[in-house]
């Protein structure tokens, strides 16, 4: 530990240094630990890994808190092992008890300093003002000089799938490992992948007969569930959405459910902040209860 240029140990006297003047600097990690603290012993070589790999992207500052209780009592340390984050003088965020390593790696992302941070943010607002191939081209460029940025490379495939290169998409997704982000983020990306694939599939897809099918007959609910599918898929959401809450509300029996299932399967497509998922889960309901 003393041969790394990451990994100090502090006191009451050298605190204030190491950890407060540091966290000016860099986020510092500080470590509530004690001899006879069992998960203490498992967490320990976990962040050291960890911290060894980020390599001065955090500072790791050890307290044991046997030799330093005073220190320990007045950041309000109550079990072991504890360990809080400083940035800017001030504790930030902590954790208690031994987190796994993929537990681990989301704690030290969420609160990672990247040096090419500024360039992702230019590239995410010339995706905003129309400039989509140069914010790839810049993208590119933080993912080079950073291939581990995940959330960069998120960025990248979303632009991608924007363009419509669908199949680079969803590679670049693939190899995002999934414990390195936010789940919500790959969830969201793998559903517009599979609905922009849905649109390609439904692209100029003939519809006048499934539509003369309901036409002719009302209770046709194997056309309606078909219509409803491709409804959503191009984009013409509500219509499907519609198509799907007539069915479940004439005949819950129909293909299992199909109706509901059918919404269900679109809400997911859509994501939970759409406004007509809010609209029509409202909807289902009232018919379930």
């Amino acid at each position: 530990m003393a041969d790394s240029p990451y990994i100090f140990e502090a006191n009451t006297q050298n605190f204030a240094q190491l950890v407060i003047q540091n966290s000016r600097q860099v986020p510092v990690l500080v470590d509530f630990w004690a001899d006879w603290c069992q998960p203490c012993k498992t967490l320990t070589p976990i962040l050291t890994k960890l911290i060894e790999e980020y390599r001065g992207a955090f500072i790791l500052v050890k307290v044991n808190t046997d030799q330093n209780q005073a220190l320990a009592s007045q950041l309000g340390v109550r079990s072991l092992p504890t360990v809080k984050l400083f940035k800017d003088g001030k504790i930030v965020d902590e954790f208690m008890g031994a987190l796994p390593e993929a537990e681990l790696r989301k704690f030290l992302n969420k609160h990672r300093i990247r040096p090419t941070e500024p360039y992702r943010q230019q590239a995410l607002m010339m995706q905003e003002e129309g400039d989509l191939e140069g914010a790839m081209n810049l993208m590119g460029q933080v993912l080079q000089h950073e291939p581990d940025f995940h959330e960069a490379a998120l960025d990248l495939a979303a632009m991608l799938l924007v363009a419509g290169d669908t199949n680079q998409a969803e590679a670049m997704v693939n190899q995002v490992p999934e414990a390195s982000v936010a789940p919500e983020l790959i969830q969201k990306l793998r559903a517009d992948i599979k609905l922009a694939r849905l649109k390609e599939q439904s692209e100029g897809q003939d519809t006048s007969e499934l539509e003369q099918r309901i036409a002719q007959n009302p209770k046709d609910y194997a056309a309606m569930i078909e219509l409803a599918k491709i409804r959503v898929a191009q984009g013409r959401t509500e219509e499907g959405l519609e198509l799907y809450l007539k069915v479940m509300k004439a005949d819950r029996s129909f293909g299992e459910d199909a109706g509901r299932q059918g919404l269900i399967a679109s809400f997911d497509l859509l994501g939970a902040n759409d406004p007509l998922v809010k609209k029509y889960r409202s909807k289902m309901f009232s018919l379930l209860y």
